[in-house]
């Protein structure tokens, strides 16, 4: 009897080790049409009063994110490709920021823009392969308030590539990392 109750202890307790490996930063898969979610608990804060308190990232967030860093990236122009609404790299980066870390916008900012003495001007060029809203994708949860989306696509102009976009949650959503392959 000892013996038995030996070896349940030590499945029982095996079974809840792979049980914890397996909740902890696991990748989830998510049909982009059935708007799965998930959550982040967020640090105490003076804002979010009641520790451990979860913010759910939505397939709509993601989608109105990723649309509206699509969005500021193109910017309109004129005839010659200046820009209409920004005259520098700085003040498209501070609108990004509504979306995404200075940080992670910095680099699209320095691909498709040129500033010059009378304005800035876009280059003409296509944009990055992005995220596509109607395809399926995996979430992982990198820490307690971000989180990686993981899309692999294909489209006749990138042909196959991977995207992956961190979002991390500090009184919103935003854009924290994104990476192509």
């Amino acid at each position: 009897m000892k013996n038995l109750a030996a070896i349940l202890g030590v499945a029982t307790i095996s079974l809840i080790m792979v049980v914890l490996f397996l909740t902890d930063g696991t990748t989830m898969p998510v049909s982009a049409k059935n708007h799965s979610l998930i959550s982040a608990s967020l640090e105490k804060d003076e804002a979010f009063p009641l520790k451990n308190e979860k913010k759910e990232l939505t397939h709509d967030n993601i989608v109105q994110l990723t649309n509206r860093f699509m969005d500021i990236l193109v910017q309109d122009s004129e005839e010659n490709y200046k820009v209409k609404q920004f005259n520098t790299k700085e003040d498209l980066l501070t609108e990004f920021e509504k979306v995404s870390t200075r940080e992670t916008a910095k680099s699209y900012v320095d691909f498709y823009y040129e500033e010059k003495a009378d304005g800035m001007y876009i280059l003409p060029t296509e944009t990055p392969p992005w995220f596509i809203q109607d395809n399926d994708y995996d979430i992982e949860q990198v820490s307690n308030n971000t989180v990686k989306i993981i899309q692999n696509n294909t489209t006749d102009l990138d042909g196959n590539y991977t995207i992956e976009m961190e979002f991390t949650y500090h009184k919103t959503w935003k854009i924290t990392n994104i990476t192509h392959r």
